[in-house]
């Protein structure tokens, strides 16, 4: 199923006693990505809330099931007020994972980016919602959010940001009329985390795309050989009866 990345652009933290901790932000979907909409347009154009709360209670709770949902909400008109077109994503992350991103939120950071699985699949070779779809030679993210305004969320990754100290000068004074040797500058490409973060998760996105292509091939390779079983069969049935009539007779 398809990913799509969204980048935060506003956080805030909402603490009430007897209530699950939550952090509510603005989203946009990230640069780079486009989501096509059957209403028109583009879920890049739109704004968007998500919602990530703290899952305290894991009872009863399978591998499979979906951790939040994602939603479409159409323009309303009220009066001389107009809504516009929004999402919402909610998510419920477990007290561990939860922590880990509450900690980085009171630090006054933000997450780089975050990764949404939506929709939900029918066969190994179907999903339902959000689906790749062909434009001429360009294969892009369809979400079919007439029919299905509410697609569930089954995986959610984060990019969370991570301070790494420079090396500590030297306090060593220098000697008299020693000039000083400027230092050799670090090469940036090798410690680039903004590029390291995203080819780390293209190569997510590819491994999803490889699998929904696995399982398309899988299910095409299955009706191929049953046909040519089959094929087969019909033949072995033939010649048995003609040889049962050149014996007959």
């Amino acid at each position: 199923m398809p990913l799509i990345a969204f980048r935060p652009t506003k956080a805030r933290l909402v603490l009430e006693r007897g209530h699950e901790n939550m952090l509510v932000m603005k989203v946009l979907v990230a640069a780079g990505e486009t989501v096509a909409l059957a209403t028109g347009g583009a879920l890049e154009s739109i704004s968007g809330l998500m919602r990530i709360r703290e899952r305290k209670d894991e009872t009863g709770r399978g591998d499979d099931d979906a951790v939040g949902s994602l939603v479409y909400a159409d323009a309303v008109v009220e009066g001389q007020r107009r809504r516009p077109a929004s999402f919402q994503v909610d998510i419920a992350l477990s007290s561990a994972q939860f922590d880990v991103l509450f900690s980085v939120a009171v630090s006054g950071r933000l997450p780089s980016k975050m990764f949404v699985q939506a929709g939900e699949r029918v066969s190994g070779k179907e999903t339902r919602g959000l689906v790749y779809l062909m434009r001429g030679a360009t294969r892009v993210k369809f979400w079919n959010n007439r029919r299905n305004p509410t697609l569930p969320v089954t995986n959610f990754s984060v990019i969370l940001p991570i301070d790494i100290p420079g090396p500590a000068e030297s306090m060593e004074p220098a000697d008299v009329g020693e000039p000083l040797e400027p230092a050799e500058p670090m090469e940036s490409d090798m410690f680039d985390e903004e590029q390291a973060s995203a080819d780390s998760f293209a190569g997510g996105v590819r491994m999803a795309d490889l699998a929904d292509e696995f399982a398309v091939f899988r299910g095409e390779t299955k009706n191929t050989l049953t046909a040519l079983v089959s094929v087969v069969a019909v033949l072995g049935i033939l010649l048995l009866v003609i040889n049962l009539v050149l014996i007959l007779k």
